[in-house]
């Protein structure tokens, strides 16, 4: 008896540059993966939790949050050697002191990137009205709507910005050089599938395969595939490995400690299982 496979369902904000090369250069060929833009972080949450996701790409620090709220779920690669994050703003507002006050749109309010710009604003002495709207496109249409005056953007959706006449006054990644990028979060039930394997194994080789693209190749491919302006800071962030940088996993949690928002729960090291993913880079185990 042939057993089904299992298609693997999964949200992002934005496809991660792994995912566009492995499925440009043919290496998802076998694997069954669904995929659905998330409007939030929050989104996310839901949909793992009632299952009708099985893993999201997503801020590492979120799963803080959602393990509190009740999910099951392992962090099992990094997808993203960074995300490059810019705060915002309209027409007026130059300086980070100049957004007292403002309107600051953020994803969730005690997860994520929000916490990057808590802490950032905190260390000037800055106060704001946190608005809660949603993903890094609701954020971008939030600003440019004028519904906000300010807020956190990544690539591509930063370019737009700018294009718009929002300009970038605080650049993120330079005063956190080690700030991880995305993750890849699945449901422990996942956890241990052939399909988890073969999928990691895809984005492997498209690592792999980003490593020895030229930058313009590179560029060119992200361009394709409707990163226009921002395709350059997508390429250059790339995930060099799929592998957690532990050195991220202590900076997120020294920021959430700093804030006074770590409280007790699970650790972000106890919740990175690296099995699947040395599994999946086993020679063994490799397709031809």
């Amino acid at each position: 008896m042939t057993l089904r496979q299992r298609t693997l369902r999964q949200s992002h904000f934005v496809p991660p540059v792994s995912y566009l090369l492995a499925e440009d250069l043919g290496f998802l060929r076998g694997s069954d993966v669904v995929l659905t833009r998330t409007t939030s972080s929050a989104e996310q949450l839901r949909a793992l939790l009632a299952g009708e996701q099985d893993m999201v790409v997503t801020a590492i620090d979120n799963l803080f949050e959602w393990t509190l709220a009740g999910a099951d779920l392992r962090l099992v690669a990094q997808v993203e050697a960074t995300t490059p994050l810019g705060i915002h703003a309209r027409s007026g507002l130059a300086t980070i002191t100049d957004l007292a006050g403002c309107r600051f749109a953020v994803d969730a309010p005690n997860n994520g990137f929000a916490l990057i710009a808590k802490r950032l604003l905190r260390d000037a002495g800055v106060e704001v009205d946190y608005r809660v709207v949603g993903g890094v496109r609701e954020r971008l249409d939030a600003l440019l709507d004028g519904e906000v005056d300010a807020t956190l953007l990544g690539a591509p959706l930063d370019k737009l910005a700018e294009k718009s006449g929002f300009a970038r006054i605080v650049d993120i990644n330079a005063w956190l050089p080690e700030l991880p990028g995305q993750g890849l979060v699945v449901r422990a039930d996942v956890v241990g599938s052939v399909e988890l394997e073969r999928y990691l194994r895809a984005l492997a080789r498209g690592v792999e395969a980003g490593v020895q693209l030229s930058d313009a190749q590179g560029i060119e491919l992200l361009e394709r595939c409707g990163f226009q302006a921002g395709a350059t800071s997508a390429w250059d962030s790339r995930a060099r490995t799929l592998t957690v940088d532990q050195r991220g996993l202590e900076l997120l949690t020294g920021i959430r400690q700093s804030l006074g928002m770590l409280g007790q729960g699970t650790s972000l090291k106890e919740l990175c299982d690296t099995e699947p993913l040395l599994k999946a880079l086993e020679p063994a185990s490799r397709e031809s």
